[in-house]
């Protein structure tokens, strides 16, 4: 597998070393910032505040220079630019893409990841199933249960240094692979070490994907897989497996998903599934979703749902607000868990966002 994408590589090299000068190029910036209020309660919440406030800010820088071959190559950069952020960046690649299809290099999301449909495709604002960020119930999740319909346990490569490679697009299917060295390079400014137990190495993302129409109806499919090997002992090998759809028509959209992850001895199994459908007419727009889960190693289940309401008031400014309800209950896989109660959670999200 190694050997494809660094062929793959050499490939898209021997390209950039022939390519003609650049014919045309094209720099672009877009940003967004979302303010968050929530507030809620959860048995199981150590804050001692009801609501909080928050922000997500991010400035996004993109480059492209198309050469007299036809190919065309660029960047991208994701600045975080909240107060406080522990990072400034959140992904950053360079690639290349033509009639052979698009190679990428960089810190960001795999192929695992890319390809991956859920109920979130139904479209889900803050707070919602999927997107609990509710900052103020920063504790109130204790159980092993996974909370989003995505690979758990370091089994998604999420933002780890790595290449991608994803085919063209033929009659509305594509595919794609990616290979990371080590999940956890790229946390710490691209630092590199060997006795780091903090990620997972060896990781290979694929993913599989269709997106069409039919007589007004949208379709969009996904299946993904992804294997890796733990830095952490005892060094077993990790493997995940998942897929989703996504039904658009007359401005409805039915979503849904499911995964399976297992980690051995460095995280556990476990699997989740979710839906949901959502509404949007001019302005406006409604969702409604739910998901359920389960880590077999604790007997951990997660059973949630949420609502969300929109509206757009100008163009790129939304505002919204959104109601989520959870139920976390405990098995006894763990010390840490015997004898404790279930915990429920209740939670209200409601915010402005702009973006251009």
């Amino acid at each position: 597998m190694k050997k494809v994408l660094m062929a793959s590589s050499a490939i898209v090299g021997a390209a950039v070393l022939a390519a003609s000068p650049a014919a045309a190029q094209e720099l672009s910036l877009n940003a967004f910032q979302v303010f968050v209020v929530s507030g809620g309660d959860a048995d199981r919440e150590t804050s001692d505040r009801g609501f909080a406030f928050s922000t997500n800010t991010e400035v996004h820088v993109k480059g492209e220079i198309m050469a007299d071959n036809g190919i065309t190559f660029g960047f991208r950069v994701e600045f975080e630019a909240d107060t406080g952020s522990t990072t400034n960046t959140d992904e950053n690649s360079i690639y290349a893409q033509g009639s052979f299809g698009k190679i990428e290099f960089g810190n960001n999301d795999g192929a695992e990841d890319t390809f991956m449909h859920n109920g979130s495709n139904s479209g889900v604002d803050y707070g919602g199933v999927g997107n609990p960020t509710s900052n103020f119930m920063e504790d109130a999740y204790q159980g092993e249960a996974r909370t989003s319909v995505d690979f758990a346990n370091g089994v998604d490569s999420s933002d780890g240094t790595k290449i991608t490679y994803t085919t063209p697009n033929f009659n509305g299917f594509s595919a794609g692979i990616s290979y990371s060295p080590d999940t956890s390079d790229g946390d710490d400014g691209n630092g590199f070490n060997d006795e780091d137990t903090g990620g997972i190495h060896d990781h290979v993302g694929i993913g599989l994907g269709f997106d069409g129409e039919f007589n007004g109806v949208g379709v969009e499919l996904g299946l993904v897989g992804a294997i890796g090997e733990a830095d952490a002992e005892p060094e077993d090998t990790v493997y995940g497996i998942g897929g989703g759809f996504a039904i658009s028509y007359a401005g409805f959209t039915f979503a849904a998903g499911a995964i399976y992850d297992d980690a051995d001895g460095n995280g556990g199994e476990g699997y989740a599934f979710d839906a949901g459908i959502g509404y949007s007419q001019g302005p406006w727009s409604f969702s409604v979703n739910g998901i359920y889960s389960e880590d077999d190693d604790s007997s951990d289940e997660l059973l949630a749902g949420s609502a969300n309401i929109g509206y757009s008031v100008a163009p790129g400014v939304r505002v919204f607000l959104t109601g989520f309800v959870g139920n976390e209950d405990y098995g006894s896989g763990t010390t840490a868990d015997e004898g404790r109660d279930d915990n429920d959670i209740v939670a209200l999200t409601s915010g402005i966002a702009v973006s251009f």
